[in-house]
Formats: structure tokens, C-alpha cells, sequence
């Protein structure tokens, strides 16, 4: 899989999580705006934070920091909304706060730090180094598809509702 643009220079949507800096390929952004309120969504991880209605489109928003196991949100401060298309649908991606929309040389891309777990590998495409910090590059195709988180999350359920003992009993 090929993860760099063609040309000398890839565009990068760069955010912060916590003390992290990550970026993802800006192919894949629609738009950044501050965080709206979402509706909840039942029975869905707590990666899924809702639905977002983006001018009549529903979204679903992800939490980039639980689906990355990173901890939770501190402070009063509201996330921004990083809306990305993945294939033909959109996503909301939760991020602290935008950081900057760069150009930077493929020659600046190293791979993926052997540090890293299997977990974490899944979602890295390689890292940059930057003045003093290090910019961790994403596939968004990989963070966006929360198809395994969603399934164990309905088992998780199912099984909890067979095993519950019923409210009333009748004789």
C-alpha cells in the first residue's frame, strides 16, 4: 500500500491529542470546524461519541482518543471536528485542537518505530520529525473503520441481556 502523494511534497492535516501530534493525508478531509453537540447513539462503544447533522447530512463522530487508547479528555475545552471522506461516506473525527495544514518533503517520512504495538502499528503510516516533535502520520482508512469495535460492542450486549435474570416471573 502506497501512502505517499505523488510529487515531492505531501499535504498534511496536523492535530494534537493530548501531548501528541498526528496528521492525516489532507486527500481526505472535507472540512475542520469546532465541535457541535451530538446526539448519542445506544448501545455503541465509547469510541462513538453520535451523530452529527452537518448542514443535513448525518455524520457519525468518533473520538480519535479512545479509539487510539489514549486517556480521555481533560478540562472544559471542546474538541474539534475533523470531517473526513472515507470512500463515499463521511466521518467526524474528534481531535483536541487543530495544529496546521502543511506541505512536507516524502523524504521527511521515516517508518513506523519498532516501540510501537501491533495495536498502534494498525493505524501508523510512518512518522516525521519536526523542530522539537514528532509527528505521528495515520491511515484514515484504518482509524475510520470501527466495524470490530462496533460487533464486540452488540456481542457485549447480547450476551449481557441473556444472562440477566428476568424482571418479573409468573407463575
Amino acid at each position: 500500500m502506497n501512502h505517499l502523494s505523488h510529487g515531492s511534497q505531501r499535504q498534511v492535516c496536523a492535530f494534537t491529542l493530548g501531548e501528541h501530534l498526528f496528521g492525516i493525508d489532507v486527500q481526505y478531509i472535507q472540512e475542520v470546524f469546532r465541535f457541535q453537540e451530538c446526539t448519542p447513539v445506544p448501545l455503541t462503544p465509547p469510541l462513538v461519541t453520535g451523530l452529527l447533522n452537518l448542514r443535513g447530512q448525518i455524520v457519525l463522530a468518533i473520538d480519535l482518543r479512545q479509539r487510539l487508547g489514549l486517556a480521555e479528555r481533560t478540562g472544559d475545552k471542546s474538541p474539534t471536528s475533523i470531517v473526513v471522506r472515507i470512500d463515499d461516506g463521511l466521518l467526524s473525527f474528534l481531535v483536541d485542537e487543530l495544529f496546521d495544514i502543511m506541505s512536507l518533503d516524502n523524504a521527511q517520512f521515516e517508518i513506523i518505530p519498532e516501540t510501537l504495538t501491533e495495536t498502534e502499528k494498525q493505524f501508523v503510516t510512518g512518522c516525521v520529525k519536526l523542530n522539537n516533535r514528532l509527528l505521528i502520520m495515520l491511515d484514515a482508512n484504518q482509524v475510520a473503520d470501527i466495524s470490530t469495535t462496533l460487533r464486540s460492542s452488540l456481542d457485549e450486549t447480547r450476551n449481557k441481556r441473556k444472562n440477566r435474570s428476568p424482571v418479573f416471573e409468573f407463575e
